[in-house]
């Protein structure tokens, strides 16, 4: 599984382990959480689009890093480029 955008002068690919792609829907109460820690993960990693409450947000395994939030469009094409 990977995802591949162009960006200017380059492409820049990541390779994942495993994808959930309806892992939890955001709330207030996860926002309030989060809020508290450096990385408050109200975007998708991917495409930057800002979760909205009630949105359902899946959870990716790059093969280095830590787990990652991914919006419902990034994690179907994750799941299409070759994975469950």
């Amino acid at each position: 599984m990977k995802l591949s955008k162009y960006i200017p002068g380059r492409t820049k690919t990541i390779q994942f382990n495993w994808c959930k792609k309806d892992w939890m829907e955001m709330t207030q109460k996860y926002r309030d959480i989060r809020a508290k820690i450096k990385r408050p993960k109200d975007k998708c990693f991917w495409c930057g689009h800002a979760f909205l409450d009630g949105e359902m947000m899946a959870l990716a395994q790059p093969k280095k890093g830590r787990n990652e939030l991914l919006c419902p469009s990034c994690a179907d094409e994750l799941l299409r480029s070759g994975g469950s």
